[in-house]
């Protein structure tokens, strides 16, 4: 009876082994951003910057910032400088002091769609 339950529980075990890592490569997540989640910078960012868990179809994803006026400014993306497959860039226009907040939303290589949000805060001058 002792070994048909363990039997029982290292089956289950398995199954759950090789289904969570499926579940979790189903989706890329950020790793890294720039400028980082809320965070407080002395001056606008020249570039928005992403890594992913995950390789990304750069082509297919964007990243929009949103200002203190709440109209949202699309960002023309291109690859990461080093052209990392997992990495998004973004020129930043001019940014004056305010609450912002990125939009990003990209295309996995295996076909899901994901999207998120961070915000940063540029600080009036001295």
């Amino acid at each position: 009876m002792l070994l048909r339950r363990a039997l029982a529980a290292g089956l289950v075990l398995a199954a759950l082994a090789i289904w969570f890592p499926r579940l979790a490569d189903a989706h890329a997540l950020v790793l890294e951003s720039s400028p980082r989640a809320d965070e407080v910078l002395r001056a606008a960012p020249a570039r928005i910057f992403l890594r992913f868990n995950s390789r990304i179809e750069q082509a297919l994803s964007g990243i929009t910032v949103t200002g203190p006026g709440g109209r949202p400014i699309p960002l023309p993306v291109v690859g990461a400088p080093e052209g990392a497959p997992n990495e998004l860039s973004a020129p930043v226009p001019t940014l004056p002091p305010g609450r912002y907040l990125v939009r990003w939303k990209v295309l996995s290589a295996d076909g899901h769609v994901t999207q998120g949000a961070l915000r940063f805060t540029v600080a009036p001058g001295p």
